[in-house]
C-alpha cells in the first residue's frame, strides 16, 4: 500500500487467493456434510468478509505498529461473546482483562490522538475488526464440528472469493486506474498467500478444537511480534514507524504489553469457566 497498491485491489485479490487455497480442504472432509445447515458457513463467510475489509482499511489509514496490536483485542471479544452465548456470568479475571485492555488501548493511542485527527478512526476500525473476527471465530468453533469442519471452512471462503471475483471484473470494466504497478502487484500476491496460509492454519485449529480463547492468545501474540519486527528489520522493508514522533513508538510498545497481559487474563478466565 505504501508503494501504491490500492487497498480495494489488495482486499479483493487476497479474498480470491484465500478462496482458491481453501478449496482443497473439502476433499479432506471425513464426515457427512450437513447441507441443511448451509446458512451457517455463509454467515461465517459474511463475518470474515466484513472483518477483512476493516483490516485493510485500518492498515491503509494507520501504522502497522498501532493497528496490529489492537487487533489482538480479538481474544477479549471472543471471551465476552463466549460468555454471552452461554449465559455465563463474567468472571473476575475477564472483567480485569477488559479493563486492562481498555487501559492498554488508551496508552497505545495516547500520542496518536494528540498528533493525528485520524487516530480515533484507525483505532475504531482496528477494534471493529477485532470484534467481527471474534464473532467469526466463535461461530466457526460452534458450528463447524456439526456441519463438517473442512467443508465449513471451504464454503465460508468460496463465497468470499466469488464476491471479490465479481467485484474485480466490474472494476476492470469500469477503469484500469485502480490497478497497481507490476512490482507492487507481486507483493500483493505474496502477502495474500501468507494471509491464506495463516487463515487455513487458524481455521483448521478453531474448527477442530473447542478452546477458542486459548487459541486466540497465541494468535494475539503477533501484536508483540510486530513491534519487535518493526524495531529490528522495519527499515529494511521500508517501514519507518520506529522513527515516529517522540515517544509514540514507546507508548505503543507499553500499550501492547498491557494488552498482552489482558489477553493472558482472558485465557485464565476461559480456563476457569
Amino acid at each position: 500500500m505504501h508503494d501504491g497498491a490500492p487497498p480495494l485491489y489488495s482486499f479483493h485479490i487476497t479474498n480470491l487467493i484465500v478462496g482458491v487455497c481453501f478449496l482443497p480442504l473439502i476433499l479432506l472432509e471425513k464426515q457427512d456434510i450437513a447441507w441443511h445447515l448451509i446458512h451457517q458457513p455463509l454467515i461465517a463467510g459474511v463475518a470474515f468478509f466484513i472483518g477483512s475489509w476493516f483490516t485493510f482499511i485500518a492498515i491503509h489509514r494507520g501504522d502497522v505498529s498501532l493497528v496490529t496490536p489492537l487487533m489482538g483485542a480479538k481474544v477479549i471479544f471472543v471471551a465476552l461473546l463466549a460468555a454471552a452465548l452461554t449465559s455465563r456470568a463474567l468472571s473476575t479475571p475477564l472483567i480485569l482483562a477488559s479493563l486492562l485492555s481498555a487501559i492498554g488501548i488508551a496508552v497505545m493511542g495516547a500520542k496518536d490522538f494528540a498528533h493525528s485527527k485520524h487516530a480515533a478512526l484507525t483505532v475504531g476500525l482496528a477494534l471493529s475488526r477485532a470484534a467481527v473476527f471474534a464473532l467469526c471465530d466463535v461461530l466457526v468453533g460452534k458450528w463447524a464440528p456439526g456441519f463438517g469442519p473442512m467443508a465449513f471452512l471451504t464454503l465460508s471462503t468460496i463465497g468470499l472469493a466469488i464476491v471479490s471475483l465479481i467485484a474485480l471484473i466490474i472494476m476492470a470494466k469500469k477503469s484500469r486506474s485502480w490497478q497497481p504497478s507490476a512490482p507492487t502487484r507481486a507483493w500483493v500476491i505474496y502477502s495474500a498467500l501468507m494471509v491464506a496460509g495463516q487463515a487455513i492454519g487458524m481455521g483448521y485449529i478453531l474448527s477442530t478444537n473447542s478452546d477458542t480463547t486459548g487459541i486466540n492468545v497465541i494468535y494475539g501474540a503477533r501484536g508483540l511480534w510486530v513491534i519487535i519486527l518493526i524495531a529490528a528489520i522495519g527499515p529494511l522493508l521500508g517501514n519507518k514507524e520506529r522513527q515516529l514522533a517522540k515517544h509514540v513508538f514507546l507508548y505503543r510498545f507499553i500499550g501492547t504489553l498491557l494488552l498482552s497481559a489482558a489477553i493472558v487474563l482472558a485465557v485464565i478466565a476461559g480456563k476457569q469457566s
